[in-house]
């Protein structure tokens, strides 16, 4: 039995049985599977805030418990473990469950955009434009990105050209064939995995934000940074339907009075802030050096980009579509900052 099967199996009654008492309590207190440790920078300064500014409007009625480190699922189980109601609420990035949600991956794709701002704010738009699919058996609360991810490297290197034939960490299909055209070999991890990867020799390098550097412990095992804009995830924060269904009528207002544009829109800044602080730390922390691309580097590298596009346009349904909205958003997000 799939661990899906599991834990559909494992809630069918009390499911209902907790969503009923949601509708009278005076109090809900709603349980959230965070994946990142408990003083990871995404817990304490972008979700505990998040979930701290719906509770203040819900008048103290809301109550979020957040459930850190991986204790209520990991990564790749988010989703599953959500819509079986085993948890009420959680967040996960849609890069770990390959195939689930296939227009997401626009965000994956390389060169096109340089900050979770504005990326955050084009996958939103793309959700609310029915864009982005995979999600239709939960209720979503916000979606957003990782911030853009650049190549890290355990040694002392000197440029794009050290990572050919070398072992690189990557989320997702898409940043993966980018990895695979420059002649490197992807290895797919999580993100609070990377550290112990880079450590053990498991992966030479890793493509992965500024923020990683430091909120996944990065900075202890690596060296060279070249600083080029692969790409990102989309990541989401999602509840179970049933859940959301029989929360009272004043809490569901304020769920849906914070849709998953607003929460784009909180999580993005604050998200690129912390990444070019991070930037800066690791720019003087001795030992380590950023290293921007020549133009012939770009050149080559572009090339891949424009291939790995075309095959994801391709390869994706309703993949052209989704990747012209993807750029007109951004385009529409420069222009009016």
């Amino acid at each position: 039995m799939s661990f899906r099967q599991q834990i559909a199996g494992a809630a069918i009654g009390l499911g209902v049985l907790f969503t009923a008492d949601l509708s009278q309590a005076q109090e809900v207190v709603l349980r959230f599977a965070s994946f990142p440790g408990p003083t990871n920078f995404l817990n304490t300064d972008i979700l505990g805030p998040w979930f701290q500014k719906l509770e203040e409007e819900s008048g103290g009625k809301l109550k979020v418990e957040f459930l850190t480190g991986g204790s209520a699922a990991a990564p790749t189980e988010v989703f599953d473990t959500v819509e079986a109601g085993l948890v009420d609420m959680g967040w996960s990035i849609t890069s770990y469950n390959p195939g689930r949600f296939p227009a997401a991956g626009v965000t994956e794709l390389p060169l096109l955009a340089t900050g979770s701002t504005e990326t955050s704010a084009a996958i939103a738009a793309l959700y609310d434009r029915g864009l982005v699919t995979g999600f239709e058996a939960v209720k979503v609360v916000g979606i957003a990105t990782a911030d853009i991810a650049r190549l890290h490297h355990a040694g002392d290197i000197s440029g794009l050209s050290d990572f050919k034939r070398a072992k690189v960490r990557a989320a997702g299909s898409v940043l993966s064939a980018m990895i695979t055209a420059v002649g490197a070999t992807p290895v797919g991890m999580p993100a609070p995995a990377i550290a112990e990867g880079l450590s053990k020799n498991v992966v030479d390098a890793a493509a992965a934000d500024w923020f990683a550097v430091k909120g996944f412990s990065l900075l202890d095992v690596t060296r060279s940074h070249v600083d080029i804009p692969l790409g990102t995830t989309a990541m989401y924060v999602i509840m179970n339907q049933s859940v959301y269904d029989g929360l009272p009528a004043d809490i569901r207002k304020v769920f849906d009075e914070n849709p998953p544009k607003i929460f784009a829109e909180f999580w993005g800044p604050l998200l690129e802030e912390e990444s070019d602080r991070v930037r800066g730390v690791v720019e003087t922390t001795p030992g380590h050096k950023i290293i921007t691309p020549t133009d012939a580097e770009m050149a080559e590298w572009k090339v891949a980009a424009d291939k790995v596009i075309a095959d994801w346009v391709a390869a994706t349904p309703n993949g052209a579509a989704v990747l012209d909205a993807y750029k007109a958003e951004i385009s529409a997000w420069r222009a009016k900052h």
